[in-house]
């Protein structure tokens, strides 16, 4: 038994790192273009969300951790296949995440400024 025990805190420890790990490669900042191009960019800080929601797979649904991708690899400016547009997604994911949580912007001039 003090053996599983000792095994389990050597494997959250682990895990917990690599997480930690990931997280500290993340960029600072990330700019996100409308691709349709009738709003200006978002840009946000990448890093602060990170720390702040401590679990990449919340946004980077899909990828390995140390694989992540950005945004735009699966979800285009239009739907395909199985992945929504990139519109919907940041809408439905960011500004459903700020409305949950009653904290950051939901308003669209508030996330894409004037140009």
């Amino acid at each position: 038994m003090k053996k599983f025990a000792t095994l389990l805190a050597v494997v959250m420890v682990a895990v917990f790192s690599a997480g930690v790990i990931v997280a500290a490669d993340a960029p600072e900042k990330m700019t996100i273009k409308d691709v349709q191009k009738s709003k200006s960019a978002v840009t946000f800080n990448h890093k602060a969300h990170g720390e702040q929601i401590k679990n990449c797979k919340e946004c980077h649904h899909k990828d390995e951790a140390g694989k992540e991708q950005k945004c735009f690899a699966c979800h285009k400016a239009e739907k395909k296949g199985d992945a929504v547009s990139l519109k919907d997604a940041m809408h439905a994911k960011c500004k459903g995440c700020h409305q949950t949580g009653k904290k950051g912007p939901t308003k669209c001039d508030e996330c894409h400024p004037k140009k």
